[in-house]
Formats: C-alpha cells, sequence, structure tokens
C-alpha cells in the first residue's frame, strides 16, 4: 500500500492532516459550517442554564434582553419596588450585551469569520467567561443563595451577570457569522414566531424548521435543567455545567472539518 497515494492521506486524522500542514495555515483556514448548527442549539441549551440561573438568584437575564429591557423601563416609575434597584442590574447587562455584540462582531470580521482560530478565540472568551462566572459563585465572592428581594442589592452581582452577558453575545454573533440566522440561540420570541409562521412547516423536509424546534426546545429544556440543579444543588452547578459545554465546544473548532467549497456543504444540516 503506498502511504504517499492521496486517497490513503484523506484517511489520515485530524492531528495527521495538522501535521503535514503549516500549523499556522491550519487555524487560518476556514471551517466547514455544516454541522455548526448542532454547536448552536446546543448554545441554545447553555442559554437556558445561564438564564435560569440568572433570573432565579438575581432578577435579571444575561441572554434575554427584551425581559432586561422591560424591567429598565419599569424603573422609570420606580417598579417593582422588589428587588431594589433589579433596572440598574438589567442595564448594566443590557449595555454589556450591546457592547459585546460590537466586541465579537468587529473581532470575528477582523480575523475572519469562519476561520478556525476565529471561532477557537471567540468561544474561548466565552467558555473564560463563565468559568470565571462559576468560580465567584463557587468561592462565594458573590453569594452562592438567592437574592432576598427586600435585602439591599449586593452589587457584586453584577459581576457575574456581566460576564454572562458577555457570553451570550458571542453565541448570536456566531449564528450571524455561521450563517444560521434562524437560530439566535438567546431570544425565543422571534425564532417561534418564524417557526410558526413558515409556510412549510409541515412540509417533510425543512431544515431550518427543524433548527428552530430544536433551539427552542433546548432553550427550554436548559432552563429547566437549570432549575432542577439549583433545587439538588446550588447556583454554581448549573454555571459550571455551561462552563464544560463551552469548553466542549472550544475544543472542538480545533478537530472541526476543514471547508471544501462543495455544493453539498452550502446545503443545511438537520
Amino acid at each position: 500500500m503506498d502511504v504517499l497515494d492521496p486517497s490513503n492521506r484523506e484517511k489520515q486524522g485530524t492531528l495527521a492532516r495538522i501535521k503535514d500542514k503549516d500549523l499556522v495555515r491550519y487555524l487560518a483556514s476556514d471551517i466547514n459550517t455544516k454541522g455548526a448548527d448542532i454547536v448552536l442549539i446546543i448554545c441554545g441549551f447553555v442559554s437556558g442554564l445561564v438564564d435560569g440561573v440568572s433570573f432565579t438568584a438575581w432578577g435579571s437575564f444575561a441572554s434575554m434582553q427584551t425581559g432586561n429591557s422591560v424591567f429598565i423601563a419599569l424603573g422609570v416609575s420606580g417598579q417593582p419596588k422588589y428587588p431594589a434597584y433589579l433596572w440598574a442590574k438589567s442595564l448594566i447587562s443590557v449595555a454589556t450585551f450591546i457592547v459585546s455584540n460590537i466586541f465579537y462582531s468587529r473581532f470575528m470580521r477582523f480575523l475572519g469569520p469562519k476561520r478556525r482560530i476565529t471561532n477557537i478565540i471567540c468561544f474561548l472568551l466565552q467558555s473564560l467567561a463563565l468559568l470565571i462566572a462559576s468560580l465567584l459563585v463557587q468561592i462565594e465572592v458573590v453569594s452562592p443563595r438567592s437574592e432576598d428581594p427586600r435585602a439591599p442589592i449586593a452589587w457584586m452581582q453584577v459581576l457575574p451577570i456581566s460576564l454572562l452577558a458577555f457570553q451570550a453575545a458571542g453565541q448570536i454573533v456566531a449564528s450571524r457569522t455561521l450563517e444560521y440566522d434562524e437560530i439566535p440561540t438567546v431570544v425565543l420570541t422571534t425564532l417561534l414566531c418564524d417557526l410558526l409562521v413558515d409556510q412549510r412547516l409541515f412540509a417533510r423536509d425543512n431544515p431550518k424548521r427543524n433548527r428552530r424546534a430544536a433551539c427552542f426546545v433546548t432553550l427550554i429544556l436548559g432552563a429547566m435543567t437549570a432549575g432542577g440543579l439549583y433545587t439538588l444543588t446550588n447556583m454554581s452547578t448549573s454555571l459550571w455545567f455551561a462552563f464544560a459545554l463551552k469548553a466542549v465546544i472550544t475544543l472542538s473548532w480545533v478537530f472541526w472539518k476543514g471547508s471544501q467549497k462543495t455544493k453539498d456543504d452550502e446545503e443545511g444540516h438537520v
């Protein structure tokens, strides 16, 4: 058997291909976005975990900024009276989300949105944000117990809230750069509307419908999981779980199949 035969080289593992190529060229190459919808659907589950913890413990959202915007608007009239300064925490979350969107979009556009190294760094930053948030709760820099609505606001809460909003922004920007706009990963209202108004809702073959439905279900399951884990353990468990998922996703980009620019690659996956 000729090991130099191109057909044999194609069968080599990812690490062998990296060795054959220049590492820099490998990292700078584009990934094949086919199958990336699975990653984004998992990110929807992470959003459910994160918002389940954030709302239960601190009364604000990290991903779903619509709810935070309503809290900010209510704050103008001093509502709700409890918990105090809910509008301030929501404002910090929204502001962080906005700035982070600008950061991720410019950063990914600068490096090349579909490059392997771009997606590795993007999800590594999200993983680190979740890691730091988990540690803050684990070592009780931020209380691992739910906030007492009538107690003075614990301003340290804005640290994990900001970190969680930062990583959430990375998800939705990734859904755009990977060209799966139908699964934004952090919001359900638009996704549900797009799912239900789809003229091909009941068609046998409808990848976009399948992705939307899967993201809807996984986000709900993520929030349910956060609630269950909080009841059985404490809030840090859900954050550690979210971190583990993001870390696995980050690592997966290292071994992800490269772009081949074929017609097959441009079709949907699910």
